[in-house]
C-alpha cells in the first residue's frame, strides 16, 4: 500500500512539472515570438523609410541614382503589402513608436495601410512608365498616405 501511495504521489509530482513546464515553456516561446514580431515589423519599417529617403534623395533632390528608383519603389510596394499582419495582438509591448490605437482602431489602421499600399503601387507604375510629373505625384501622394497613418498610429519623438 506503501509503494502504490508512493508511485501515485510521484505520477502527480511529475505530472504537475511536465504541465508546470509546458504551461511555461507556451508563454515564454509566445513572449519570444511577439519580441521577434516587433524585432522584425521594427527592422522592415526602419528599412521602408530607409527606401522612401533613397526614394526622396531621387525623385526630390535629384540623386544621380535615377537606375536605382525602380528597386527602391518595388521595396517600398512589397514592404506595405500586409502591414497590419506587422502588428498582430500581444506585440503591443517594449520600445517600440506604435501607439495603442493599432489595436484599438483596426479597421482604421487597415484602411489606411491599404491606402499606402495602393498608392506605392500607383508610384510604382509612375516609375515604370517614366513620367516625372507622375512620378513626383506619386510620391507626393505616398508621402501623404505614410503621415495619415503616423498621426494616428505612431508615437512621435
Amino acid at each position: 500500500m506503501h509503494r502504490i501511495l508512493a508511485t501515485t504521489r510521484n505520477l502527480f509530482v511529475g505530472t504537475a512539472l511536465v504541465l508546470g513546464l509546458a504551461a511555461s515553456g507556451a508563454v515564454h516561446s509566445f513572449d519570444d515570438g511577439a519580441e521577434a514580431t516587433i524585432d522584425y515589423r521594427q527592422g522592415l519599417m526602419r528599412a521602408l523609410g530607409g527606401n522612401v529617403a533613397a526614394t526622396a534623395a531621387i525623385v526630390v533632390d535629384g540623386a544621380e541614382f535615377r537606375d536605382n528608383l525602380a528597386i527602391h519603389v518595388r521595396y517600398i510596394v512589397d514592404a506595405t503589402r500586409d502591414i497590419p499582419a506587422l502588428f498582430p495582438e500581444g506585440s503591443d509591448f517594449g520600445e517600440t513608436d506604435a501607439l495603442p490605437s493599432i489595436w484599438e482602431d483596426t479597421e482604421k489602421f487597415a484602411r489606411l495601410s491599404s491606402e499606402n499600399h495602393d498608392a506605392a503601387v500607383a508610384l510604382h507604375e509612375a516609375v515604370e512608365g517614366g513620367d516625372d510629373a507622375a512620378i513626383m505625384a506619386g510620391f507626393r501622394n505616398l508621402g501623404q498616405s505614410c503621415r495619415s497613418c503616423h498621426e494616428d498610429f505612431r508615437r512621435r519623438d
